[in-house]
């Protein structure tokens, strides 16, 4: 049971090596189907130069870079994420074509208007919506595409549960997460959800 709970615990950062087992069960087929769903909504223009927030196991990074011919960089403030990225991406890593960083959402280490697509899966759970949008703009170029998706989105009352279970945790409902958009300036958002799967996706152009 304690060794359950420090696993959870493991979700919002990884580290060690129950973080080494949690960032690559974020590579399982549960999420792989979450994440084709969410990227069904999604057009990568060629040379579309990407970011995916909370790169968690590259799983995500790996699929964007089979999307687009452009530069495709993650972003983990995880020691332990960041490494899994870049070992499961290694040949793209080596050509210079994906660039894996250490940082936090709320200080990106990127220029204004770096992006045409920024993506954020099962991660904003654990950030502060405000601030980390606003960076989110700031990245992004003009007409550019931020993109969430989560498995969990307050469609289900029983997933609220998971609030008490994993330590800063929060599960935002679609209306939580347009306000927030909206308020760091985004515009043209348009929302997607399963109910009985209590999918959402989100997009938002700058």
């Amino acid at each position: 049971m304690w060794l359950y709970k420090k696993f959870k615990n493991m979700a919002a950062k990884p580290v060690g090596i129950l973080g080494k087992i949690m960032v690559r069960k974020l590579n399982g087929e549960r999420h792989a189907v979450l994440a084709d769903w969410g990227f069904s909504h999604l057009k990568v223009h060629e040379n579309a130069d990407c970011l995916d927030c909370g790169c968690g196991g590259g799983a995500n990074v790996r699929r964007l870079l089979g999307m687009t011919k452009g530069r495709v960089f993650g972003a983990d403030f995880s020691k332990v994420a960041v490494a899994e990225t870049k070992r499961i991406n290694k040949s793209d890593v080596q050509s210079g074509r994906c660039q894996v960083f250490l940082a936090d959402v709320k200080k990106l280490p990127f220029e204004d208007a770096s992006f045409d697509i920024v993506t954020a899966f099962e991660t904003i759970y654990y950030w502060q919506l405000d601030d980390s949008f606003k960076e989110v703009f700031r990245v992004l170029k003009k007409g550019g595409i931020f993109m969430i998706t989560n498995e969990a989105a307050g469609l289900n009352p029983a997933n609220f549960e998971w609030e008490k279970q994993i330590p800063g945790l929060k599960i935002h409902t679609g209306v939580e997460i347009r306000s927030a958009l909206e308020s760091a300036g985004f515009t043209e958002i348009s929302i997607d959800e399963i109910i009985e799967k209590d999918y959402i996706c989100v997009l938002a152009e700058k």
